[in-house]
């Protein structure tokens, strides 16, 4: 009867515990990259303290439970190529429940109440990964907030492209007029030229 009631009073310790491990490693990672079908996507330090922000706040009551989820690198990698993504970042190799990883990926969607936590080796995904519920939260906020980071950013390609395209006509349009002034110039100067030979003729 002792050992039942130990047991049952030692397995929410230990649960709350391993959930501690797992959301405490995001805090660990040097970097933080993020990608965008298949794009990594440059990212300023105050849009990755936004970035940081928004992810804790969806995290700060999440469960780590038993992850069935087996990641197959080819096919990670293929799905990497639609959608956003999170990739933290380690300087060392860590190990945690004998599942070593240098880097931890995750993709960011609407709806998401739950997220496989892919391992990350030497650039590869394979194995076996963590699950974090999220107890009620979701990441739409942090979605929302990627999803505008790059229109954004298509935007102000867009821009500067239009900027461009226009220094590149104003220059067009000043080396036509630069031409056709050099043009008036040598019509100007041909007939000085010749007026000048008819009045020493006559």
């Amino acid at each position: 009867m002792f050992r039942f009631i130990f047991l049952f009073l030692t397995l929410p310790i230990l649960f709350c515990s391993q959930s501690n491990v797992v959301l405490d490693l995001f805090s660990e990672a040097t970097m933080i990259e993020f990608y965008k079908d298949g794009n990594q996507i440059e990212i300023s330090s105050s849009q990755l303290d936004e970035i940081d922000s928004l992810f804790y706040e969806s995290i700060s009551e999440a469960l780590s439970m038993p992850a069935f989820g087996v990641s197959i690198d080819s096919l990670t990698k293929e799905a990497m190529k639609t959608g956003l993504w999170l990739k933290f970042v380690y300087d060392e190799t860590i190990i945690i429940n004998e599942m070593p990883f240098d880097s931890l990926l995750i993709e960011i969607k609407e709806d998401c109440y739950g997220v496989n936590i892919i391992r990350g080796n030497d650039g590869t995904y394979n194995g076996r990964c963590f699950y974090l519920d999220l107890n009620g939260n979701n990441f739409d906020k942090l979605y929302q907030y990627l999803v505008n980071l790059t229109e954004n950013d298509d935007l102000e390609i867009e821009l500067e492209s239009q900027e461009i395209e226009q220094t590149e006509i104003k220059e067009n349009i000043n080396e036509n007029q630069n031409n056709n002034e050099n043009e008036n110039e040598k019509e100007k100067s041909l007939l000085k030229s010749k007026k000048s030979l008819l009045e020493k003729l006559n």
